[in-house]
């Protein structure tokens, strides 16, 4: 098919046909209400005073919500989670991953530092900035930081959401430069009682501890009781939480880094869950640490600078060199800056200089398996050139929003064992998408002598329940006759009892292609079904098989819009609804005349807030109907039934921004609707019936 040709989704006679998801939306068996949800109704008058917002939750230019960091001790001690606050909150905690953290695996940090950090991803609802940097490989990622200089580093939210999506976990940092950090450490750290009121919370996960400043005796003998007392407050309040020490200060008080753990920042280390060590180290450095770390070898990240300042191993497009020695030495590494591609390289090439930078590491980075359902995912980047939904344009222009990415499978370049030419590569794609702003283009060859290649888009490790539903949607390009199909792999197949599948061939009994169902359950319009009992699935798998009787070699190019794995259960339960949606800090401004196109009109702030179980949601669509025409800033008037997509959350909030409306008339009432659509984790459509709604009614004020 032709780039613009119609998505597909695979199906028992040639695995491609046209997919309208708008069909069999609704399911009468659930007990479900089909009538529209009774609508909360505002009233406000417009006045034109600001409403003052808080700078540290909102940027001052545009009134958007941001993420904030903290620069000093008093705010840190001062501030207390509020109402502004569910801005920051993660959707969801940290995915379930095998295998887990607590395992004695070396691990892999990933350690952000860009620019001085929030830069346009601290916009906690997008922002359509071109070009923007993006990380995708979360595969290979067991801990993401986030690095800037200030005090406390919280992590923009964004990236919060889309690392727990990946099983990542999430740390900021607090830090102490200098002379000032010096002091500042002094304060709390010199006297007898550290008992300081430390609330800790689940807005972006747990902290990661970093001292550049000399200390004097007094505060370096109570750092590690201080270290203590916080790893132990953190894995009380924050399941999964870490504590980390950076190589800088040494047990005597100075600024030493060791590039090493040894046993003058040794006390540091026994006191939380790991060390981060400097980067100026080579291969006799990593040869010590062993006898320090002991049992705890996993425990200790060795820092690997990407930009390859100072005197170091390997780093930029040689970091692998880097990874093959700590390995080697069966330690854990902390990927400093990997921003590089996109900072010191042409922007145009990023896509292809952050793919082949991570080919070279892969063999040095394990795969991590998922292993929860529902599992469902579109590739979405969090970024595009339009969004689109279920195969429907719904905006031009660039966006970014980083906790809109969607799971990313295993990139990169695949070959056939043995003799032949078949190969698979595996890119992320913004040309085109089934959903959000990017699809997973596949370009692949399946040589003349075996009938399919398939490549692995994912490691799972998940307990299958009684029945799956599998849904794939694709696009072919050109006249390719190749057709496509999932593949699951299963574990502990001796013991395992398989029903309603065809097995690929006698000798992979582990491994199956399932059958398309005929009438697919309604609340998804057309999907595989799998039977199985006693087993796991362990590997996701998308096959390309030329057609019947052709012996000829054939070349493919394929996009991947969406999968879909779903446990057939829980597609009987009911769902949640949207409750009490309210519209509150509503602020006005008048636009700025035109010469052409509607009268004046007015621009209309205002945050939503609503009721929702968030395990239960994947993100919420924001939507407006004005009455009376308007829409977002740059369109022209609407029909009255028509909704417009604002924008996504992932909260339970949202903060309107800047919304064309038309000026209400003297005696009369104006008008506003807005929907919030919750996207389920299993990721079908609800109807618009179920929508959460409520109308803001504006008038002008009385002489």
């Amino acid at each position: 098919m032709s780039l613009d040709g119609a998505w597909s989704l695979a199906s028992e006679r040639s695995f491609s046909f046209p997919f309208y998801l708008e069909k069999n939306l609704k399911s009468p068996s659930l007990p479900r209400t089909e009538e529209a949800q009774e609508e909360a109704v505002f009233r406000e008058v417009v006045h034109f005073a600001p409403d003052p917002l808080p700078v540290r939750y909102y940027d001052q230019d545009t009134t958007k919500p941001i993420s904030f960091y903290l620069s000093s001790l008093e705010e840190l001690l001062a501030w207390t989670p509020g109402a502004e606050d569910g801005f920051s909150v993660a959707l969801v905690p940290a995915q379930d991953r095998q295998p887990p953290l607590s395992s004695r695996r070396p691990r892999t940090l990933l350690c952000h530092d860009m620019m001085g950090g929030y830069l346009d991803d601290r916009f906690i609802q997008g922002s359509g900035v071109r070009s923007p940097y993006t990380f995708y490989h979360w595969q290979y990622i067991d801990i993401f930081v986030y690095f800037s200089h200030h005090l406390v580093t919280i992590p923009p939210v964004g990236w919060t959401n889309a690392a727990h999506r990946h099983g990542v976990r999430v740390l900021g940092t607090f830090i102490t430069e200098w002379k000032e950090g010096g002091q500042l450490c002094e304060a709390f750290l010199a006297g007898g009682d550290l008992s300081i009121n430390i609330t800790l919370t689940n807005t972006s996960g747990p902290h990661q501890g970093l001292v550049f400043a000399p200390l004097q005796p007094a505060a370096v003998g109570n750092t590690p009781r201080f270290l203590r007392y916080l790893t132990t407050q953190l894995h009380q309040q924050v399941p999964g939480g870490l504590v980390l020490w950076y190589d800088s200060v040494v047990s005597s008080g100075q600024l030493t880094w060791q590039d090493e753990l040894n046993e003058k920042n040794r006390v540091f280390f026994d006191s939380c869950d790991g060390i981060f060590t400097n980067y100026n180290w080579g291969e006799e450095h990593l040869v010590r640490m062993r006898r320090p770390a002991g049992e705890r070898l996993a425990d200790v990240y060795v820092g690997v600078d990407v930009f390859a300042r100072g005197n170091v191993v390997g780093g930029r497009f040689d970091t692998n060199k880097s990874l093959e020695l700590i390995r080697k030495h069966g330690l854990s590494v902390a990927l400093f800056a990997p921003g590089w591609v996109y900072e010191c390289l042409e922007k145009t090439e990023f896509f292809q200089n952050q793919d082949k930078f991570w080919s070279l590491l892969t063999r040095y980075l394990p795969t991590h398996s998922i292993c929860s359902l529902p599992f469902v995912t579109s590739f979405c980047l969090g970024m595009g050139t339009r969004r689109v939904c279920y195969g429907q344009e719904e905006a031009v222009g660039p966006w970014y929003h980083p906790g809109a990415q969607e799971p990313q499978p295993l990139f990169g370049e695949h070959r056939l064992e043995g003799p032949g030419e078949g190969w698979v590569r595996m890119h992320s794609c913004l040309a085109d998408a089934w959903n959000g702003g990017s699809s997973l283009l596949i370009r692949g060859r399946i040589p003349p002598e075996v009938g399919h290649v398939a490549v692995r888009l994912f490691s799972l490790q998940v307990p299958v329940p009684p029945k799956l539903f599998l849904s794939l949607v694709y696009k072919l390009e050109g006249t390719s006759e190749v057709r496509v199909a999932l593949e699951l792999t299963t574990g502990d197949a001796g013991s395992c009892s398989i029903g309603g599948v065809s097995a690929l061939n006698a000798e992979t009994s582990s491994r199956h292609r399932p059958r398309p169902l005929r009438g697919p359950p309604t609340k998804l319009a057309s999907c595989y079904e799998l039977s199985l009992r006693s087993c796991f699935l362990q590997d996701l798998f998308v096959s390309f098989s030329r057609a019947p009787g052709s012996r000829e070699e054939e070349d493919f190019v394929c996009r991947l819009g969406e999968i879909q794995v779903v446990d057939a259960e829980s597609l009987l339960s009911p769902l949640p609804q949207v409750q009490a949606l309210s519209v509150s800090r509503v602020g006005w401004q008048r636009a700025a005349p035109e010469s052409t196109g509607p009268p004046t009109r007015l621009r209309l702030s205002c945050t939503l807030h609503w009721s929702y179980p968030l395990p239960h949601a994947r993100c919420f669509r924001i939507h407006c109907r004005p009455g009376a025409g308007g829409g977002p800033p740059g369109t022209g008037p609407l029909g009255p039934e028509k909704p417009t997509l604002l924008g996504l959350a992932f909260a339970n909030q949202y903060r309107v921004v800047d919304l064309a409306v038309a000026e209400a008339q003297p005696g009369q009432d104006g008008r506003v609707e807005f929907l919030v659509e919750p996207v389920p984790m299993e990721g079908f459509l609800v109807p618009q019936a179920e929508w959460g709604r409520a109308a803001l009614l504006y008038s002008v004020p009385s002489t």
